[in-house]
Parts: structure tokens; C-alpha cells; sequence
């Protein structure tokens, strides 16, 4: 069932026609941050009590850069270093010198984008709007966090808090303040405090974030700006609840030193289980969160975060990348894993997981991990940029947050439509029959408990002399409940007996597979359909051959 969205803050038509006003003055790629500054400079005024008309009057100037600057030079401190983050005057002048400033400011003094009409959801829409039509986050890994991804973290996040909790809530990779804004909206409907804490590298997003904290009167100063990775704005701080949505593949290269230095420390930094290769530091932020983790003995903590599939399997047994996740399951920190729909990012269609760390879980849920596929669970997105052609919906939220509470195995069943999404589905428990009139619709597993040790297995080394000479190195996974050398004698050595397992090499590696537990098999076709098919084919070439004759079907 779809449902209702809050009016946009601006149309994908409204932004056009801000972009057609800006073109031949302005690098297009300049145009999304012309839009935010000046949307956000909109909200600023409209905040007030007593509505302020500063674009107004700068659109009335005969100097409009001069009135721009005598504006902001009054305003309050925080305002003026949420406007100098901005670069609001480094663009106006850009603007100013093509003869823009003066008819953009009109233009925005005319559009109603008050706080009170437009929140958080309707910021986010704009910015996912802005990074379709403007941005390249392809080079930088950066991804907006659509608003459904961030409720169901939110939600499952929250699970143990009721009415009247309060708690600290934080994100490394802050952005505009999107995810962390839209979470205070939902845990506000529930009777939920969260005070927001947040770190952000890029200087404009940072100002927006800032600027959306104090729109809500909020603290700005709490929104950090810099490389959490290299240097920790809350180093020392403990959280009780965290979110977060890091860049994908994010390359690290260029802070290599003080990443590998502060490896170096152990325990006594954030990166003592392992580093990942450099191409890819994702999971370099998951261990910042599970540092700035509270303590169980003070309540313990619970993070949310998203990550792409390289983060559960990724890296062979000696990688850094499967260090961290045995790291993970060893110390009993993963509660959850669900896999999202694909498409449901603007500008990647990679699969995408949510992760929920929890290390002070009940007695009766230690040790294992729940997985959950929600990759069924979508409809088609009601107006889609870049890649996101899919979004879930309240209904599907549920049907997962219910699977990651209950202690039994579930399934799904799913009826596809003409188009590939589903037209209707239904999850129930894994042992329940399939209910009357649901037999045309088909059954697939939707979740399931595992032992958190499952996830964990040797990596065998077998060598075998070469045609040259030189050694031929095969390596071969096998469960950790096999004796190694038990193992090779029954599988290697009956068939190769020049082989010889080398001890020196075996090591332990850890995997999350969601194919392995939610497999979908299609059945085989008939080898007669199949060998009707070749013929039909066949007669078609013949047919287009120099000479050829067309031929009737078989």
C-alpha cells in the first residue's frame, strides 16, 4: 500500500527553474550548493519568532553583495559560523559578478520553506533531489540514507526503550543531519528524548547539519567538523544508542599514518581488531562505534549502521575485514544483520545491509545472530532518482522489526507481479502451513537464529608440487568443527597423494553468507522444453543464413 508524503520543500520542477535562473552564471556543478545555501539561509529567517526579510532586502539593494554582507556580519555568532561553513559569500560573490545575487535572493524571498511547514523529512527529499540532479557521490562513497532505512533503524535500534527513556544519540558520518534529525522526529512520536551528538568531514554539509540543530534548538556545537577517522570529535565520550550511514568503499590512504599508528596502540585505540584494505575503510567507522559503545555495567549500547555486502564477506581469513567480524562474533556484539531490497540508494544499486550491535543483549539471545532477507520486501519508489527505484513501506518495517524480536524462524510468502514487484506477501512462522488460497505464491525463508560461531571457519592450506617444481598452493574453507588434519585425510590426501597439508598457513577467518541461508533455488526446466528451445533457436539462424529457408516452429 503506498503512502502519503509530506509536500516537498522544493519540486524537482521548482529546482529546475532555480537552475535555469543560475545557468550561464554558474558551473552546474555548483548549482546544488547555490540551492542549499540559499534554502537554508530561507529557513533561517523564517525560524524566528518575528520572521526576518533578509533576502528580501538583499533582492531590493542597489548593492546586493554589500547588503549580504552587512546582513551577516549582524547576526549571532553560531548563525555567522554556520554561514562562513557555507561559503555563503564566496558564492554570492560568484553570483554577484554574473548579475545573479540580487534576482536568486527575490526568487527564494517569494518560496514559503518555514521549519514549521517543511522538517526534516522534507530537507532529506530535497537533498536526495540535489545529489540526483547535481552531485557525483560515485568517486566518494557518500550515500543519502533514505528516510525508510533510517526509521527502521531507528525502530530497531530503540527496540528496548519505552515512553520517558532519554538517551544520547550519535552519528560519525553526520551528513546534513538528515538521519540524526528525522530519528529525533520518530522517537519524539513514541515520548523518546535523544540529546544529538554528530561528526561530519565535509565543511558544507556540517554547516547544514549545525544549521538544522539550531533550527530545532538544538546544540550546533554538538555537530563536530572534521575526519572522524583521523581525529575523533568525541573522543572519550560513551554512547547509549548510535546510527550511521558511512561512505561505501571509502579509500583511506591518505590518513594511512594515523590509522596505522593508532592501530599500533591496541586496546587503547579504536582500531585494535584489524584494519581493512585501503580501498575500502566502511568498516574502519563500524569499530569507531563499537569504541564510543557504553559500557554493559552502565546499560550498554546499541548501533545501527549500513553497510554494503563486502562488509560480511569480504577479505580472505588473514584480512583485516575478517578480523573485524570475528572480532564481532567472538565478543558477542552482533544482534542482527538484514539485508535491504536493492535499489533503494540514490546513485548505487549495490546490495546494502543493516547491521544492529548490541553489547549487553538478554541472556537468552547471546551467542546468536539473527539474519534477516528483506530483499522481497518493496514497492516500487513513487518518484525515483538515480538508482533508487525501490523504497519499503511502514508495513514492511514492521514485518521485519517483528522478525528481529521473536525467537523462532520465519518465512515469507511472496506473490510477484508483471513487473517484478511484489503485489502481495504475507510473513508467518517457519513450521505454520501455508494458509488457504496462498498457494500460487511462493515460499521463501525470511529469517533465521544462528549461533554467532557459525559464522566462523578454517582456512586450509594444501600444497602440491608443480609441473616446474615450485609448490602449488589450493586453499580450502571447511567448518571449524573439523579436525584439520582429520579433514585432509579424508578429502585430500585418498586422491592426491603428493599433497601434503602445511599447518604454518591455516588460519581463522569469519563470514556472514546470507546465500548460504537464504538460497533460492529455480527449479530446472525440463530437458525436453530445453531441447524444444535449441530447435526453435537453431531454425531461426538457419533461416537468416545466406541460402537459408524459413522454417515452421517445431
Amino acid at each position: 500500500m503506498a503512502e502519503a508524503r509530506p509536500p516537498p520543500l522544493l519540486s524537482a520542477a521548482a529546482i529546475w527553474r532555480v537552475a535555469d535562473l543560475l545557468r550561464g552564471g554558474m558551473e552546474p556543478a555548483e548549482y546544488g550548493p547555490v540551492i542549499l545555501v540559499f534554502t537554508m539561509l530561507r529557513r533561517l529567517e523564517l525560524s524566528r519568532a518575528r520572521p526576518a526579510r533578509w533576502l528580501d532586502a538583499v533582492a531590493r539593494a542597489p548593492d546586493p553583495l554589500a547588503c549580504l554582507d552587512r546582513l551577516t556580519n549582524r547576526l549571532p555568532g553560531v548563525v555567522r559560523d554556520i554561514i562562513s561553513q557555507l561559503e555563503v559569500m564566496p558564492l554570492a560573490r560568484r553570483l554577484a559578478r554574473a548579475d545573479l545575487l540580487g534576482g536568486l535572493a527575490a526568487h527564494f524571498t517569494a518560496l514559503d520553506l518555514s521549519p514549521a511547514r517543511h522538517g526534516t523529512e522534507a530537507m532529506a527529499r530535497l537533498f536526495e533531489e540535489l545529489v540526483h540532479h547535481f552531485a557525483d557521490t560515485r568517486r566518494t562513497g557518500a550515500h543519502f540514507t533514505p528516510p525508510e532505512v533510517t526509521d527502521l533503524m531507528v525502530d530497531l535500534v530503540f527496540a528496548p526503550d519505552g515512553p520517558g527513556a532519554r538517551h544520547n544519540l550519535y552519528d560519525p558520518a553526520a551528513g546534513t543531519g538528515a538521519l540524526l534529525g528525522r530519528a529525533a522526529d520518530r522517537l519524539r512520536q513514541r515520548g523518546i528524548t535523544v540529546d544529538l551528538f554528530g561528526q561530519e568531514i565535509s565543511h558544507r554539509a556540517c554547516a547544514l547539519c549545525r544549521a538544522d540543530m539550531l533550527l530545532r534548538g538544538r546544540a550546533p556545537g554538538q555537530i563536530v567538523c572534521g575526519d572522524t577517522l583521523a581525529h575523533d570529535g568525541h573522543a572519550g565520550r560513551r554512547f547509549a544508542r548510535m546510527l550511521s550511514n558511512p561512505p561505501f568503499g571509502l579509500d583511506w590512504r591518505h590518513i594511512r599514518a594515523a590509522i596505522q599508528a593508532e592501530h599500533a596502540q591496541g586496546h587503547a585505540g579504536r582500531f585494535a581488531p584489524g584494519l581493512p584494505r585501503v580501498a575500502d575503510g566502511s568498516m574502519l567507522f563500524m569499530l569507531h562505534l563499537v569504541a564510543h559503545m557504553r559500557s554493559p555495567r552502565a546499560g550498554g549500547a546499541r548501533i545501527g549502521v549500513v553497510t554494503h555486502g563486502a562488509a560480511l564477506t569480504g577479505g580472505s581469513a588473514d584480512s583485516g575485514e575478517s578480523a573485524i567480524r570475528r572480532y564481532l562474533v567472538e565478543h558477542d556484539l552482533i544482534d542482527a544483520v538484514i539485508a535491504l531490497p536493492a535499489d533503494m540508494f540514490v546513485n548505487t544499486g549495490i546490495a546494502t545491509y543493516v547491521w544492529i550491535l548490541d553489547n549487553n543483549r538478554p541472556a537468552a539471545r547471546r551467542g546468536t545472530v539473527r539474519l534477516v532477507d528483506a530483499t522481497g520486501l518493496w514497492q516500487r519508489a513513487l518518484s525515483g532518482g538515480g538508482e533508487k527505484r525501490r523504497e519499503m513501506t511502514s508495513y514492511h518495517i514492521d514485518a521485519v522489526l517483528r522478525a528481529c524480536t521473536v525467537d523462532a524462524a520465519m518465512d515469507v510468502l511472496l506473490r510477484d507481479g508483471a513487473d517484478g514487484a511484489p503485489v502481495a506477501w504475507q510473513v508467518l512462522a517457519h513450521d505454520a502451513p501455508t494458509p488457504d488460497g496462498a498457494a500460487d505464491m511462493r515460499r521463501t525463508p525470511f529469517s533465521c537464529l544462528l549461533p554467532g560461531r557459525e559464522f566462523l571457519y578454517r582456512s586450509l592450506m594444501v600444497t602440491r608440487p608443480g609441473r616446474d617444481g615450485a609448490p602449488v598452493r589450493t586453499a580450502f574453507r571447511v567448518g571449524m568443527e573439523h579436525d584439520p588434519q582429520a579433514w585432509f585425510s579424508q578429502m585430500i590426501r585418498p586422491y592426491d597423494p603428493d599433497a601434503r597439508l602445511d599447518t604454518t598457513r591455516t588460519a581463522t577467518g569469519c563470514a556472514i553468507s546470507f546465500a548460504r541461508y537464504f538460497h533460492h533455488p529455480v527449479p530446472l526446466r525440463p530437458l525436453q522444453e530445453i531441447e524444444a528451445d535449441l530447435r526453435r533457436s537453431m531454425a531461426r539462424l538457419v533461416a537468416l543464413m545466406p541460402g537459408g529457408e524459413p522454417t515452421a516452429d517445431p
